[in-house]
């Protein structure tokens, strides 16, 4: 069972790929994402991650 957090980060990362017509969900996407969770944001601050980079890349 996924949670409810995880759940919405994945359908938003297929509809980023859906919206980019591309074929595959790739961990970019998921990445792209988890951006939009506070949790994961928080995770990969933690882990020393410059969250304005990704969301530029």
């Amino acid at each position: 069972m996924l949670s409810r957090q995880l759940e919405v980060s994945l359908r938003l990362a297929v509809s980023m790929a859906r919206q980019k017509r591309h074929e595959f969900l790739t961990v970019e996407h998921l990445l792209l994402a988890l951006l939009d969770n506070d949790s994961a944001v928080n995770a990969l601050k933690a882990c020393g991650a410059d969250i304005v980079s990704l969301r530029k890349e």
